[in-house]
């Protein structure tokens, strides 16, 4: 099971969290978990690179993680596409992902 976790404050993405694996093939085959894991990162890219927004990230097995410095719009909707993005994911797979909205 991945959890996938969109921290918010005061209406506002803060961040992300994507742990665990989703567990439909092996490590390294599983498709599910390398579309999270490829449009997470996707983002993380956008953010950074592309926006040049100040974040803060790790990337380690199993674990996504992102903390957004700023609260820009473009990096406001990035997020909200990643979100929207794996809640999509989720509905096909809801066995295997888990989708939540945390207030931080």
């Amino acid at each position: 099971m991945t959890y996938c976790y969109f921290l918010f404050r005061n209406d506002r993405y803060v961040g992300f969290k994507i742990l665990g694996h989703v567990g439909l093939g092996t490590k390294g085959k599983d498709i599910v978990c390398a579309a999270v894991s490829a449009v997470a990162q996707a983002t993380l890219i956008g953010l950074e690179e592309v926006l040049r927004e100040k974040i803060r990230y790790k990337i380690d097995d199993g674990l996504i993680k992102c903390d957004i410095k700023s609260d820009g719009e473009c990096a406001q909707k990035m997020i909200e596409t990643l979100h929207k993005t794996i809640l999509q994911l989720s509905k096909q797979y809801p066995k295997n992902l888990s989708v939540s909205k945390m207030e931080v």
